[in-house]
């Protein structure tokens, strides 16, 4: 069997201290494996000469005019590739060059491969630790399977099922979350295949965590709402049921009968929140909109 041809897409902003040795070891480790490949680095408006520090023998340089965002970059690289497999890794240093050939191996097969991370580095501090269990926590309730790795910048997918009119889509840092997450919303064929993850070579993380967790917890609403709404609102309306429960324990040991009252309202609210979730599937299941 012939080796995979693959495009590999490199977004990259303000990473000239990285860039050129991430790039001469990925392109060591490409032209060792063998097989058709190409290397696209898409500077998205760095300020600090990121370009220029790109050797033209290892990669080809597709510049922003201004900063577009992390998955703004990957899409322009992904629109220029040249192959159907683009494989996706980050200019930081922080995946060694030689953990996709672990990737390659399930191609065809899989229509996205996600190295997923492991290790001191990938947890970090304990909270840290904390916030990307509860992170992951959440992914795996979004699709109802377990998600060892939503958002890892090293990833094999097929071009072709990239769409650009996706339903929900993210040009920033949260791109490879909203990937991850359709596709196995769509049932499309994931691997998730364990790797070396290190700290970054050079400059500094681009994640600001206020912003950016609150656009991931928007992408994972969204999701839900595409592809499987009634999950979404029955979880409202059992939260809105327990908390009638617990109001009308409250009501009877304290003898507060507005306490009542407020268990009613929350009991119709969770009445509410299921119709509305029923509509809205019955909606999905017929067409009127299609992932």
């Amino acid at each position: 069997m012939s080796a995979l041809t693959i495009s590999v897409v490199v977004p990259a902003y303000n990473e000239a201290e990285a860039i050129g040795p991430v790039m001469a070891d990925l392109h060591a480790a490409l032209k060792k494996r063998g097989g058709e490949f190409e290397i696209l680095v898409v500077d998205d408006g760095s300020s600090d000469g990121t370009a220029q520090a790109v050797d033209p023998a290892h990669a080809r340089v597709i510049s922003h005019p201004t900063n577009g965002g992390y998955g703004r970059a990957l899409l322009t690289g992904i629109e220029a590739a040249r192959h159907e497999w683009v494989l996706m890794i980050d200019a930081d240093g922080s995946y060694p060059p030689s953990e996709i050939l672990k990737l390659l191996d399930y191609a065809p097969a899989f229509d996205l491969v996600i190295g997923a991370r492991e290790g001191a580095h990938f947890w970090g501090t304990p909270t840290k630790a904390f916030l990307r269990w509860v992170y992951l926590r959440l992914a795996s309730f979004v699709v109802g399977t377990r998600v060892p790795d939503a958002n890892s910048g090293l990833r094999l997918v097929r071009k072709s099922l990239v769409d650009q009119r996706a339903l929900v889509r993210c040009l920033g840092y949260s791109f490879t979350t909203t990937m991850t997450l359709s596709f196995l919303m769509q049932g499309r064929f994931v691997k998730n295949m364990p790797i070396e993850f290190r700290a970054r070579t050079g400059g500094h993380s681009k994640v600001k965590p206020f912003r950016d967790i609150l656009r991931t917890l928007q992408l994972m609403t969204q999701v839900m709402i595409i592809y499987n709404p009634l999950k979404l609102f029955v979880t409202f309306a059992l939260l809105l049921l327990l908390k009638a429960a617990v109001l009308v324990a409250l009501a009877v040991n304290f003898g507060a009968p507005l306490l009542i009252l407020c268990a009613a309202i929350a009991s119709f609210g969770a009445l509410f929140a299921f119709t509305a979730g029923c509509v809205l599937d019955s909606i999905r299941m017929h067409g009127q909109w299609r992932p």
